[in-house]
């Protein structure tokens, strides 16, 4: 299919906005499609987040529900990614997946590093993304830019403030952290040679 996957979490505040993407719901992120009067191709979850009991008679056509116990080993996003792979999107979006409880948020960046790298971790502000080795651009619209190894790891940096040629650097690294492009550049480069490295861009003060 080759489609962005929106899937909007409980936690989300505001909806991405992604050309020609589809929208799905992880529980009670289904009320906040229908405030917005998106109708999702389906919601995923055990629907404990939902402000009144979930009434199918009440669903926008269209709307396959997927419905899970409480008690599960997967968290509802997790399920929710499963079915948009199943379906053949590409890429997933979670919104508000850096929002609310920091064991959902830490499980999700999990989500990201060891299961999907495909998964695109969003709120409002801020976004994560996995970079594996090959050439990526980050764009001067984001005012921080920070990068952590998840394995040993060999990164160039060009049209960055602080720029790096073939560094080496560790999962224990933090001095990746708050970078940005460079002053007249629209668009910085970030070339993974080896190892991977999560990317985390940010709006926020």
């Amino acid at each position: 299919m080759n489609k962005p996957l929106i899937l909007v979490t409980p936690t989300a505040t505001a909806l991405p906005q992604w050309e020609d993407a589809d929208y799905a719901a992880v529980d009670g992120g289904l009320e906040i499609l229908r405030a917005a009067g998106i109708t999702p191709v389906f919601a995923c979850g055990d629907f404990d987040s939902l402000k009144q009991p979930l009434q199918l008679d009440s669903l926008p056509v269209g709307c396959r529900i997927l419905s899970f116990p409480a008690e599960k080993n997967e968290s509802d996003s997790q399920l929710a990614i499963e079915e948009g792979i199943r379906l053949g999107y590409g890429p997933i979006i979670l919104a508000g997946s850096l929002s609310g409880r920091i064991d959902h948020t830490l499980a999700n960046i999990r989500l990201l590093s060891w299961s999907y790298p495909d998964l695109i971790l969003q709120d409002d502000h801020q976004q994560m993304r996995l970079l594996q080795p090959g050439s990526h651009t980050v764009s001067s619209d984001w005012k921080h830019i920070s990068l952590f190894a998840l394995e040993p790891s060999c990164i160039t940096l060009e049209n960055m403030k602080y720029p790096l040629s073939r560094r080496n650097i560790t999962p224990a690294d933090i001095y990746t952290l708050s970078n940005e492009v460079g002053e007249g550049h629209r668009e910085g480069t970030i070339i993974v040679h080896s190892g991977k490295v999560l990317l985390a861009e940010s709006n926020l003060s």
